[in-house]
């Protein structure tokens, strides 16, 4: 029974020897096979990388565009603190500014306010007491005397100017004017005529305003007289050059504000006849129309009165 265990192992020992004797030889067969394969992988390694590169490069662009995207974020955020720093930092000046303002106007208006309301109520009261007081009788009267003031006044004013070598100072009027040589006055031109017309003029307004309104009417002729003394006598005396024309070269007279003024008066004094005579003619129908009203409200209580007394004497008697 040993012998033919011993005689089996020996057996198995030559079986694997040789398995491995014959197994050799495919190995080194199956190396020698094999390598061509190898090189052919590395071969194909070697041209498949560069096809996994743009893999690589996607990844990589992708990379920086997400660092670009977070820093174009980062500074968007921030420029947009930069700007509202920009914003509320005047914006915070401009408050306090306008809070210290606010009070000094705050303070100042409370100052003035008061003298405001007291202004205001003066101005009411003087209103009212305009409407009161100032009626368009006197205001009429008021601006007819100055009107016969005017005329009188102007009776001194100058009335023309006679200058001389006017030729040799055209186009130099706004710097230097021609030399005068003599001026007229308006009272000397008409011996001093229109100053009692002026006179008698303010007295006819005044009896006019007293109760006779149609001796307004009489400032119409007296109008018409200073209008002609001014046209016919003032008007050639002052454009009359006399002597100056032959002891001077280019004379020329010019008519002044005086002349103007005693012709401007005239005109005005035949307007306010006009006006004055209307005005009377309305302040005078006024109280006449109230006093109508007052007799006829008194005989009407009179008329309603009597059909009751009458009622009550009938009823006494029975």
């Amino acid at each position: 029974m040993e012998v033919s265990e011993t005689s089996a192992r020996e057996r198995a020992a030559e079986r694997a020897e040789k398995k491995r004797a014959t197994a050799e030889p495919a190995e080194e067969s199956q190396r020698s096979v094999a390598k061509p394969a190898g090189r052919r992988e590395a071969i194909r390694a070697a041209f498949e990388r560069p096809a996994a590169k743009p893999a690589g490069r996607r990844e990589a662009a992708q990379d920086r565009a997400g660092t670009i995207s977070s820093v174009a974020r980062r500074s968007a955020v921030e420029l947009a603190g930069i700007a509202r720093e920009l914003v509320r930092i005047p914006a915070a000046i401009y408050m306090r500014i306008a809070e210290r303002l606010g009070g000094w106007v705050l303070a100042a208006w409370l100052i003035v306010w008061p003298y405001l309301v007291r202004l205001w109520k003066l101005a009411g009261r003087a209103l009212a007491w305009a409407e009161r007081v100032v009626t368009p009788a006197r205001v009429t009267i008021g601006v007819a005397l100055l009107t016969c003031v005017a005329l009188a006044g102007s009776q001194w004013a100058d009335l023309s100017a006679t200058s001389t070598g006017v030729e040799a100072y055209k186009g130099l009027e706004d710097v230097v004017a021609a030399p005068e040589v003599t001026t007229k006055t308006v009272g000397d031109a008409h011996a001093w005529v229109v100053v009692p017309i002026a006179v008698l003029a303010a007295v006819l307004i005044l009896l006019s305003a007293r109760g006779r309104p149609k001796l307004a009417w009489l400032l119409v002729p007296l109008g018409a007289a200073v209008i002609a003394i001014s046209l016919i006598v003032d008007r050639p005396e002052g454009l009359d050059e006399g002597p100056n024309a032959v002891a001077y070269s280019s004379v020329t007279a010019d008519l002044l504000t005086g002349f103007w003024a005693q012709l401007v008066s005239g005109t005005v004094l035949i307007l306010l006849a006009v006006v004055l005579s209307r005005v009377f003619k309305t302040k005078e129908a006024t109280p006449s129309s109230a006093r109508e009203g007052r007799t006829r409200a008194k005989g009407g209580g009179l008329k309603r009165l009597r059909p009751g007394g009458t009622r009550r004497a009938a009823e006494a008697g029975q």
